[in-house]
C-alpha cells in the first residue's frame, strides 16, 4: 500500500508538471522568441532539478543563432551560453532523446547526463539540451516531459516567428504605403515647382554666362581656350594685350604661333597628356613670344574638359618673367661665389702648383741641355739627340696640360653641361694636388672602376667639388700622428647612379656637429670660410645627386657623393 501511495504521488506530480508544461503556450502568447526560451528553461530547471538547461534558436533572417542557458545553483555563474553551445556542439544536431549521453559538464566540473530535443521539425527552429548530474537522468517521465516541453516550445516559437513576420510585413507595408504617398506628394510638388525652377535656371544661366564673360574678359590673368587640334578658340583681352595682339588676331590661329620655338614640342606633349586625363590639372613653364619679338616666361596650368563638340583645353597663364630673372641672378651669384672659392683655394695652393708646373719645365731644360751635348760632339749622335728632343716635347706637353687645368679652374663663366668622365676629373685633381699631399707626407690611393659611365654635368663644377673634398681631407691629416692616407674610390651604385668616396685618416668629423658641416659659414678651421662644403653640396644637388659624410673607424672621415648616370641633372 505504501508503494502504491508513492506511485500515486509521483503520478500526480507528473500530471501537475505535464499540466504546467501544457499551460506554457498561454503564458507565451505575444512574447518574443528569446522570452519563450527563457521561460521554458526556467521552468524545466526548477521542475526537473537540472544542473543546466540550454537552447539554441536558428535565426529566420540568416543571422547568428540565439543561445540561452540557465544554470543550477551548483554551476559556475559566469559561464556564457556560447561556451556551453561550443562544448555541446556535437550533440546539437538532430533529435537524440532516444539515447542517454554522459559528457563533460560544460558549466562546471565532472560529468553530466544530457538529453537533446529538436524544437520544431528537423531542428528547423532550434534544439533543446537538458543536463543533470543524477545517474538516472533522464527517466522515462523526464523524457516525456522534455519531449512535450520541446514540442510546445517549438509550436510557440513557430507561432512567435509567424506573428513577428506578420508584424514585420505589416510594418513594411505601412512604410511602403507611407513612402509611396510621400513620393506622390513630392512628385506633385516637384511638378508644381518645375516651371518656376526652369525659369530660375534660365535666369541663372544667363547670369552665369555674363559673370564668366566678365571674369574672362576683365581678369588680369592670361587665359586661353584651345581645341584638341591646338587652335585658339578664345583668349581674353588681357592675355592678348600681354602678347602685343588684339583678340581677333589670335582666335582661330594655332597656339604654337605664340610659343618659343624650342618649347613647342614639350608643350604639345603636355597638352596631349591633358587630353588623355580629362578633368585633371597639369602645370608647366615655358616661354611665349610677343608680337614684337620679345620673350616672356609663363607658368601654364591647363585642364581638359569635355564639350558636346569634343574636348577643349582651358589654360591659365601666370607671368613669371621677373621670377626667372631673379633665379638667373641667384644662379649667377652662386656661380660667382663658387668661382671666388675656387680662386681662393688655388691661391692657397700656389706653392704646390708652382712645384707641380716646375717639374716638367725643369725636366725639359735638362733634356734640352742633353740634346745640345749630343749635337755638339765631334760626331753628333742624332738618335740620342732625337730621343732627348722627344722628351722635351713630352715634358712641355705635360706642363701645358697642368697649366690648362689650372686656367680652367680660374675661368669664370656660366655652367656648361656636357658628358663628363668622373674618373678623369679625379685623376686631374689628384695630379694638381699631388705636391700638396707630398708636402705633408700623405699617400694618395685611388681605386677607380673601369666601367664607370659618364655623367651629364659641368666639368669645372665637378672639379671644384673634388678639389674641395681632397683639400678637406689633406687639412684633416696635416697634424695627425701615424698613417696619413687619402683614398679615393669610384664605383657603380644602385638606381643608375655612380658613387665616389673620399676617405682619410685625419681628425674625423666634429663631435655632435656632423649635420652642420654642410651649412654655410660653418667651419672648424682657424682661417676657413665655411663655404667649401656648402658650395660642394649645392653643386652635387644641382646635378641631381647627394653629398654626405660619415666617421671612419678607428679615425678619420669619409665623404660620399652620388651622381645620376641616366637621368638629366637639375638646372
Amino acid at each position: 500500500m505504501e508503494n502504491t501511495g508513492d506511485e500515486i504521488k509521483r503520478l500526480q506530480s507528473c500530471i501537475n508538471d505535464l499540466i504546467s508544461v501544457l499551460a506554457l503556450p498561454a503564458i507565451w502568447s505575444g512574447s518574443e522568441s528569446s522570452q519563450i526560451v527563457g521561460t521554458l528553461l526556467d521552468v524545466l530547471l526548477a521542475m526537473l532539478r537540472l544542473d543546466f538547461a540550454y537552447a539554441r534558436l536558428s535565426d529566420s533572417s540568416d543571422g547568428p543563432p540565439i543561445e540561452v542557458v540557465r544554470l543550477g545553483h551548483r554551476q559556475h555563474p559566469s559561464v556564457q551560453p556560447q561556451q556551453v553551445g561550443q562544448a555541446l556542439g556535437r550533440w546539437l544536431t538532430g533529435d537524440q532523446a532516444a539515447s542517454r549521453f554522459v559528457v563533460p559538464d560544460p558549466a562546471g566540473e565532472g560529468e553530466v547526463s544530457i538529453a537533446s530535443f529538436s524544437l520544431g521539425l528537423q531542428d528547423q527552429v532550434g534544439v533543446l539540451v537538458a543536463g543533470s548530474r543524477r545517474a538516472d537522468f533522464p527517466t522515462n517521465i523526464e523524457r516525456l516531459l522534455l519531449r512535450v516541453a520541446a514540442n510546445q516550445a517549438g509550436i510557440g516559437l513557430q507561432e512567435a516567428r509567424r506573428s513577428g513576420e506578420q508584424k514585420r510585413i505589416g510594418e513594411a507595408l505601412e512604410q511602403r504605403v507611407a513612402e509611396r504617398t510621400a513620393e506622390l506628394t513630392r512628385a506633385n510638388e516637384n511638378l508644381r515647382l518645375e516651371i518656376a525652377e526652369r525659369k530660375r535656371a534660365e535666369a541663372q544661366l544667363r547670369e552665369s554666362e555674363e559673370r564668366w564673360r566678365d571674369v574672362f574678359e576683365n581678369n588680369p590673368t592670361m587665359y586661353f581656350v584651345v581645341d584638341a587640334a591646338g587652335t585658339v578658340m578664345a583668349v581674353n583681352p588681357f592675355g592678348a594685350e600681354q602678347l602685343g595682339y588684339n583678340v581677333d588676331e589670335l582666335v582661330g590661329q594655332p597656339v604654337l604661333g605664340v610659343l618659343y620655338e624650342s618649347d613647342r614640342e614639350a608643350v604639345q606633349r603636355n597638352v596631349a597628356q591633358c587630353l588623355k586625363q580629362i578633368g585633371q590639372s597639369m602645370s608647366w613653364e615655358l616661354r611665349k613670344v610677343r608680337k614684337g619679338g620679345s620673350v616672356i616666361w609663363v607658368r601654364e596650368t591647363a585642364r581638359a574638359v569635355l564639350r558636346l563638340n569634343g574636348p577643349i583645353v582651358l589654360i591659365a597663364c601666370e607671368d613669371i618673367t621677373e621670377q626667372k630673372r631673379a633665379e638667373e641672378a641667384l644662379r649667377q651669384a652662386q656661380a660667382d661665389l663658387a668661382h671666388v672659392t675656387r680662386v681662393t683655394t688655388m691661391g692657397e695652393l700656389t706653392g704646390s702648383l708652382a712645384h707641380e708646373v716646375n717639374q716638367p719645365i725643369a725636366a725639359a731644360v735638362t733634356n734640352a741641355n742633353t740634346c745640345l751635348r749630343w749635337l755638339a760632339g765631334d760626331a753628333p749622335n742624332i738618335e740620342e739627340a732625337r730621343a732627348a728632343a722627344m722628351r722635351i716635347v713630352k715634358d712641355g706637353t705635360r706642363a701645358a696640360e697642368i697649366i690648362s687645368r689650372i686656367r680652367l679652374l680660374f675661368k669664370k663663366g656660366t655652367p656648361e653641361r656636357e658628358l663628363v668622365d668622373v674618373n678623369e676629373v679625379i685623376r686631374e685633381m689628384t695630379v694638381l694636388l699631388r705636391s700638396e699631399a707630398m708636402r705633408y707626407s700623405i699617400s694618395v690611393r685611388t681605386e677607380l672602376a673601369a666601367d664607370l659611365p659618364q655623367v651629364m654635368g659641368d666639368r669645372v663644377q665637378l672639379q671644384q667639388v673634388m678639389m674641395n673634398l681632397f683639400m678637406n681631407s689633406i687639412d684633416a691629416m696635416k697634424d695627425v700622428d701615424g698613417t696619413r692616407e687619402l683614398a679615393i674610390k669610384s664605383q657603380r651604385a644602385e638606381n643608375e647612379q655612380l658613387m665616389v668616396s673620399v676617405s682619410d685618416t685625419g681628425v674625423g668629423l666634429p663631435a655632435q656637429q656632423t649635420d652642420q658641416i654642410f651649412n654655410a659659414f660653418f667651419t672648424t678651421k682657424l682661417h676657413g670660410t665655411g663655404m667649401g662644403l656648402s658650395i660642394s653640396r649645392s653643386i652635387v644637388e644641382s646635378h641631381g645627386g647627394r653629398l654626405w659624410a660619415a666617421d671612419n673607424s678607428p679615425r678619420g672621415a669619409s665623404f660620399y657623393l652620388t651622381l645620376p648616370t641616366k637621368v638629366e641633372a637639375h638646372e
